[in-house]
């Protein structure tokens, strides 16, 4: 999982929402380097509803601002990262900032599209579309990956509305 990788690379693992509503979640999957947070995800989360009642107390959870994914593995569900579809952006200005000085507008980073699937037994639930923008010290962009242009036309409507919800996020200057 992203935090797992998170907590072994850079020594420590956190999560910061930054923006909610009832259909999407915006959060800064961070580490520390000193006192400063570095944004290492930044992931944009449209959550499929009306919420699955098998998960609706992991989802109360994960809306107060725990993990995803350890929320959901510590209750038991096997998670799986299903329709993943990878591009390059520029990180724009929200995400330079939020990377603190370790990371510019202009750098490229790597875009991860997916259904994220739990399952339990004989219950399989689509939880959630997911849109990550991972810092290139965490998870460094490939040079031959499409654009972001390049793969709209490919995905479903929800992931490509969390491709631009992240995009618009990214860009923002708040």
């Amino acid at each position: 999982m992203n935090s797992d990788k998170i907590r072994e690379r850079f020594g420590h693992y956190g999560v910061e929402l930054l923006k909610q509503d009832t259909r999407t979640r915006l959060a800064s999957l961070y580490s520390l380097s000193g006192e400063r947070r570095v944004t290492r995800t930044l992931a944009l989360t449209r959550f499929e509803l009306p919420t699955h009642p098998e998960v609706e107390a992991q989802d109360a959870q994960i809306r107060s601002g725990e993990s995803i994914g350890a929320t959901l593995r510590n209750a038991g569900w096997t998670i799986l990262k299903n329709e993943t579809v990878d591009c390059q952006v520029t990180a724009g200005q929200r995400f330079a900032l939020l990377g603190g000085s370790t990371l510019s507008p202009e750098d490229n980073v790597l875009l991860r599209i997916y259904t994220l699937n739990v399952s339990k037994q004989d219950l399989a639930i689509d939880y959630a579309i997911i849109a990550e923008a991972y810092h290139c010290d965490h998870i460094a962009p490939s040079t031959d990956l499409p654009s972001a242009n390049a793969v709209t036309p490919s995905l479903t409507k929800s992931q490509a509305l969390a491709l631009a919800e992240l995009l618009a996020a990214m860009q923002q200057t708040d």
